[in-house]
């Protein structure tokens, strides 16, 4: 005891880890886990209908188990303000409400027919809702959107949120955060993109619903890709089992991942733009590879009417932008490293006798045309809807202020500066 007090008395630390362990080591083992007081939330959805919001939660359940599975809960509160359901879901579930480890919010096309951002403002200001949120849409209310999330989540091994993840590096021009919509909505020309997953009634594949589900059809347009919702049928086409969603035959649903996503302008809702226009987009992204380009009626010294299909495994982009007679022009070099992956839908008959290397001056020519084509179709819409998603103005404004200054005083504002730039692009390919 005498050494002790000796090794106590040359090393005073020793005194306060026997303080810390006398007062705060019990309570540390009969405190109960964070999950008995709060509610872990994975997913929130909001909705609103003509007086009342509509907030609808996907939580994780904590319980033992030996099967290491997941369960969820999916609970559905409405208020006159988010405030207001989101303290009556917490009544409900008769914990506290914590969005620290959400991962996917949910909005409504009904909800984005208004501003959104002071719904949003809240969630993330008051309910700590964080900002790494993905933001994403759906054609059907939030509940019944939760309710097949929650099956999917226990019936597959893929989940939301790796949906998104994919889409956001593959498909997207970007990762549609709560972040990244915010940052579009507060920059000059108050736009940005949005994930967008329908839901839509199958009879062969997805996942079984309840009769009380209401999930609009998709019918796609050969026109752009985009979707289109129609009504869950007529009612001689419910009453005798036709095309209705509410139909007995179609007693499932599936998640429709067409990688379209949704123009956001001013916090509503804009044209819905399919995969292929996407496609177009991306060509000014250095971040998302991957893209297949597939060229048709390939004539030249080795082929005759040959279907050629190449995979970029990288590109490089060289921009700059200049005034020329007082108009804005945008330069972009595009360099594709790409290779050969199929010949006439035959991939073994390539390895045999052709090389993955192969590249001649038609298929240099098919392949700036194909490019080409798709950035003029993508522009195209988005100078339509005057949605500046690729941050041109914010190009010009860094690198040419005086001069983009003085042409913003004769057009007026920054959302209509996209439709009077000139686009100057060259594509070349390289063998990878």
């Amino acid at each position: 005891m005498t050494g002790f007090f000796k090794l106590v008395k040359k090393t005073p630390m020793i005194l306060a880890l026997i303080f810390i362990l006398l007062f705060f080591f019990p309570t540390a083992i009969i405190a109960p886990s964070e999950s008995v007081n709060n509610s872990i939330v994975t997913a929130v959805g909001i909705d609103k209908n003509e007086n009342d919001y509509e907030v609808t939660l996907l939580t994780f359940v904590s319980y033992p188990n030996q099967t290491y599975s997941e369960k969820y809960q999916v609970l559905t509160s409405t208020g006159s303000s988010l405030s207001e359901a989101l303290t009556k879901a917490g009544l409900q579930l008769g914990k506290n409400i914590s969005l620290f480890h959400t991962h996917t919010a949910v909005l409504t096309q009904n909800m984005l027919q208004e501003d959104v951002v002071s719904s949003l403002d809240y969630l993330v200001r008051v309910a700590s809702l964080p900002q790494s949120c993905i933001l994403l849409a759906t054609n059907t209310n939030v509940k019944d959107f939760m309710e097949y999330i929650k099956n999917l989540n226990t019936e597959s091994d893929i989940n939301l949120e790796e949906l998104s993840f994919y889409n956001a590096n593959y498909i997207n021009w970007n990762n549609t955060t709560i972040n990244a919509f915010l940052d579009g909505y507060y920059s000059p020309v108050k736009c940005s993109l949005m994930s967008y997953f329908p839901l839509r009634a199958s009879d062969i594949d997805g996942i079984p619903i309840e009769e009380s589900m209401e999930i609009p059809e998709i019918e796609q347009t050969a026109e752009n890709g985009s979707a289109s919702q129609s009504s869950s049928g007529t009612e001689n086409d419910q009453q005798s089992g036709g095309g209705g969603s509410n139909s007995k035959e179609q007693n499932k649903i599936e998640l429709v991942n067409d990688g379209n996503v949704l123009i956001i302008k001013n916090g509503k809702q804009g044209r819905e733009i399919s995969r292929e226009v996407l496609r177009g987009i991306n060509w000014f992204n250095t971040k998302t590879t991957g893209a297949v380009l597939t060229l048709e009626d390939i004539n030249d010294e080795n082929f005759e009417n040959a279907r050629l299909v190449y995979r970029v495994n990288k590109k490089q982009i060289k921009d700059f932008v200049e005034y020329e007679n007082g108009s804005p022009v945008y330069n972009m070099s595009l360099k594709l490293f790409v290779t050969l992956t199929e010949v006439n839908g035959d991939k073994e008959d390539l390895m045999k006798k052709h090389e993955p290397s192969y590249i001649s001056d038609k298929v240099q020519e098919k392949v700036e045309e194909l490019v080409k084509s798709q950035i003029r179709d993508a522009l195209d819409i988005l100078i339509e809807q005057k949605a500046d998603v690729l941050g041109i103005y914010d190009k010009f404004y860094r690198n040419r202020r005086k001069e983009t200054k003085l042409f913003l005083d004769k057009i007026g504002r920054p959302e209509d500066f996209i439709s009077n730039v000139v686009f100057k692009v060259s594509v070349s390919i390289f063998p990878n």
